[in-house]
């Protein structure tokens, strides 16, 4: 049931891109009509001027054909916008009948005006239609011809003269045509097969044949793009609930621990892309142990995030196990750096606070230093300690810890590269000193409001230059030891 409700709905987009294409065609064709109307006004200017040698009368009767079957029809065609299903047929009729009738009167013409209405059909994409017009035309045509003896400016290159005839042009030229010692059964014969014919022929074997296959390639591409338009749609609605999920498995309700009044925790990520590869988390390890950590991983989008949520599990999962930091990223990289055919990394930083004394034990797999605030000093510093090695890159490493105290009222600041090495306009980045300089200068906001502030310092720095990695931060705040009181 829900393949046949795809295809029902592929078939309606399907049918309503090519209906817009044919409304398209029909204002295309349309000015077309108006154009070969305005040349008729030309033509008919510059024989009253006597600069064209054309019958006078003739060329009355040629504005007559233009307004009734080019300017009036195409007129209305503009006005309703092109749309209405008989539209085109209305169209092409009244355009293949004006042309034959020109046609009949200068039989003369190059095989260009044959050409217009099987040029434009091609427009419209549909071969049935492009077979239609061409059936049309060859009959108009057909009559032009036969027409253009009778009431015509026949070219005396068509007719097959007997040798030695002369023929002294001295009146007009069917007063010619009429001192000849040929009948009309002769003349008409003569232009027929041996002028209409090869147009004909060369009109149908090669420039219908051509028509058709541009018709047929112009559908092929309106259908290759539709579906890499569904392909597009069906990506986007997938990667839009991978979104979801990543959004939705990274802690984004704070406070997160209410009950606990030792610390206060807030974090925020903003990917590049839909999905990003920068994560964060905070747990309770026991009722004692807070757990934090930032990462992230080479590389963005799709493949970025599987291993984002590959890594966050795994040092979760280990750490809940009660495995001290460097013990938690020794277990880790090696489940990481088993089967990692891709060649993504991780950088991480990782600590377990003890909510009693202050204790925080931390693990820097390569990533960037954080800021450390002291209450005591009333600044922001960097906590630059010796990197360890990233993480899924080289099986059997032994990762060192550090350990620092923490004292009531002091904060912890963590981040990813995408906020250091955002770039503006002038490629020039943010950089780790105008990030300690904007936490130190506004140390009195809360953790929540110093994050977003960082974030729309950011974009001041950037403007409109394209945002090419994730943006991560996270920030805790040691309020008191567990057991004591303020």
């Amino acid at each position: 049931m829900v393949n046949i409700l795809l295809k029902h709905k592929k078939n309606n987009e399907s049918d309503s891109v090519l209906e817009e294409n044919e409304r398209h065609a029909n204002i295309v064709t349309a000015i077309i009509m108006i154009n070969i109307f305005l040349t008729q006004i030309i033509i008919c200017i510059l024989t009253l001027l006597d600069v064209l040698f054309l019958d006078k009368n003739t060329t009355i009767l040629f504005m007559v054909i233009g307004v009734v079957f080019l300017l009036i029809p195409s007129t209305i065609c503009l006005k309703i916008k092109g749309k209405g299903y008989y539209t085109k047929h209305v169209l092409f009729f009244l355009l293949t009948t004006s042309l034959a009738m020109i046609n009949a009167l200068l039989t003369y013409t190059s095989l260009a005006i044959l050409v217009i209405p099987i040029i434009l059909a091609a427009r419209y994409y549909s071969k049935k239609f492009i077979i239609y017009v061409a059936i049309l035309t060859t009959i108009m045509y057909g009559i032009s011809a036969y027409l253009g003896t009778y009431i015509g400016f026949t070219d005396l290159n068509y007719i097959d003269l007997p040798k030695g005839t002369i023929v002294r042009i001295e009146t007009t030229l069917e007063d010619a045509i009429d001192n000849l010692n040929l009948s009309q059964q002769q003349i008409i014969k003569s232009i027929m097969f041996e002028s209409f014919v090869p147009k004909l022929l060369i009109y149908l074997i090669v420039i219908v044949v051509a028509c058709v296959h541009v018709s047929q390639s112009g559908k092929k591409m309106i259908d290759r793009q539709k579906e890499l338009s569904e392909e597009g749609a069906r990506i986007e609605s997938e990667l839009n609930i991978a979104k979801g999920i990543q959004k939705n498995i990274l802690p984004s309700t704070f406070p997160i621990f209410p009950e606990y009044k030792e610390f206060d925790i807030y974090a925020s990520m903003k990917p590049a892309k839909e999905v990003g590869g920068d994560f964060y988390d905070m747990f309770l390890t026991d009722e004692n142990h807070l757990a934090m950590v930032i990462a992230d991983v080479s590389g963005k989008g799709v493949p970025a995030a599987l291993i984002m949520m590959t890594a966050r599990t795994l040092i979760k999962n280990t750490a809940l196990n009660g495995y001290s930091a460097d013990e938690t990223y020794n277990k880790v990289n090696q489940m990481l750096c088993e089967g990692n055919t891709s060649n993504h990394f991780v950088t991480s930083w990782f600590g377990i606070l003890d909510i009693r004394n202050g204790k925080l034990e931390f693990v820097n797999a390569g990533h960037n230093p954080p800021l450390l605030y002291s209450k005591e000093k009333n600044n922001f510093e960097y906590l630059k300690t010796e990197p360890n090695l990233i993480l899924a890159i080289m099986e059997n490493t032994e990762y060192q810890k550090h350990e620092i105290i923490l004292k009531p009222g002091d904060k912890l600041f963590l981040y990813t590269d995408g906020v250091t090495e955002a770039q503006n306009e002038n490629d020039e980045l943010y950089g780790e000193e105008r990030l300690q300089d904007y936490l130190n200068t506004h140390i009195e906001q809360d953790i929540e409001n110093t994050i977003k502030g960082v974030k729309d310092n950011i974009d001041s720095f950037v403007q409109n230059a394209k945002q090419f990695d994730d943006i991560t931060m996270l920030e805790l705040i040691f309020k008191e030891k567990k057991g004591e009181s303020r």
